[in-house]
């Protein structure tokens, strides 16, 4: 069931990092409720941060549901 959550939430960041390298714009978090947009051409600093951020949770995210996967598939045989 985690294996399953973290593929899910690192399939989403890939589709943010996506979606933020193809319109050249990422949505950020601001406090509270607010959403910010970072343009590239605008903002490139807060924008390469986000999108690096996001690309960095979404590798580490598909990381640990593959490896819980594999683990919880390798239990199963033993």
């Amino acid at each position: 069931m985690f294996a399953t959550f973290f593929l899910v939430i690192g399939a989403l960041f890939f589709w943010m990092v996506f979606k933020g390298f193809s319109e050249q714009e990422i949505k950020g978090r601001g406090w509270g409720f607010n959403v910010r947009i970072y343009r590239r051409d605008s903002e490139p600093v807060m924008y390469w941060v986000t999108f690096s951020s996001y690309l960095v949770c979404a590798v580490w995210s598909t990381v640990f549901g593959i490896l819980m996967a594999l683990k919880m598939l390798s239990n199963h045989g033993a």
